[in-house]
């Protein structure tokens, strides 16, 4: 039994604000201990349900939040912000189920805390076939593509009603109540890692059960901008098309090649960003 994990920091305990989740801020040692700690909350319990294996990715902002030395040591880390599945690499067929830690709710969701998608200040929009996405759509379907289910998804209420509404079957831990975007009525630590160990647990246990949606194909994904020389630089990228002033479209025969397109994409749109998270 083989688990992978994308770890962002959005949606872990006790974060509510900007300053939580950005390096050189006062509030961020603290926020990248809150993150190491779910992270290993969700690798014992995967332990505990029968995981052999886990592979963790770190997957906010730099993606190099987690250091090697205070991760649990049965778990292998990806760390590094050059990546071609960016939040979602090291994710394999080999895989037996997908757990998403820290996660948060797609950019515009009233009240979530610390809601974006991918760019906070820069992209408005994501689109798949047509259908708005956050992070936890966009990479929920890549893993669809590729036959390994969703089993886990962590963070505020609203992460947990976003990733029912797409996935339709997985196991959540809501480790905090979404009051503001910049706000949270947080759980006490321990209980929330609670939350999350159990739920890690039942994930693994169930992974063969998930029955979830798999994008359809040809696969085509389209970005809003919020400024116009965002979508001419994403627009600079091979195979990326822009369709509107600040709108651009990736239109792909599977969806591999599509969110391989769409990192190259949404990278191109946010080069020389200037913006409190990502």
């Amino acid at each position: 039994m083989k688990v992978f994990i994308s770890a962002d920091m959005e949606g872990i305990t006790g974060i509510a604000d900007p300053s939580d989740v950005v390096k050189g801020e006062a509030d961020y040692p603290a926020g990248r201990e809150a993150m190491v700690a779910d992270v290993n909350a969700a690798v014992e319990g995967a332990l505990s349900g029968g995981a052999e294996a886990v592979l963790v990715n770190d997957s906010h902002s730099s993606m190099t939040n987690l250091p090697r030395e205070s991760l649990h040591e049965s778990a292998r880390l990806i760390r590094g912000g050059t990546k071609p599945w960016s939040m979602m690499q090291g994710l394999s067929e080999d895989h037996d189920v997908a757990f998403f830690v820290g996660y948060h709710a797609k950019a515009g969701t009233p009240e979530a805390v610390l809601n974006h998608t991918y760019y906070g200040q820069v992209l408005l929009s994501l689109r798949v076939n047509g259908t708005e996405v956050g992070e936890l759509g966009w990479n929920a379907g890549l893993a669809a593509s590729i036959g390994v289910p969703v089993g886990l998804v962590t963070g505020d209420d609203a992460t947990e009603a976003e990733a029912l509404d797409r996935l339709e079957d997985v196991e959540t831990a809501v480790v905090k109540d979404a009051v503001d975007r910049f706000t949270a009525n947080c759980l006490p630590p321990e209980r929330a890692r609670a939350r999350i160990r159990d739920g890690a647990e039942r994930a693994v246990r169930r992974a063969s059960d998930f029955a979830q949606p798999t994008p359809d194909e040809p696969v085509t994904i389209e970005a809003d901008w919020a400024a116009t020389n965002q979508a001419a630089s994403a627009a600079g990228i091979p195979s990326v098309e822009r369709v509107a002033g600040r709108t651009t479209r990736i239109e792909a025969d599977s969806y591999v090649a599509a969110f391989e397109a769409s990192v190259a994409m949404l990278h191109g749109g946010g080069a020389g960003r200037n913006e409190f998270y990502g």
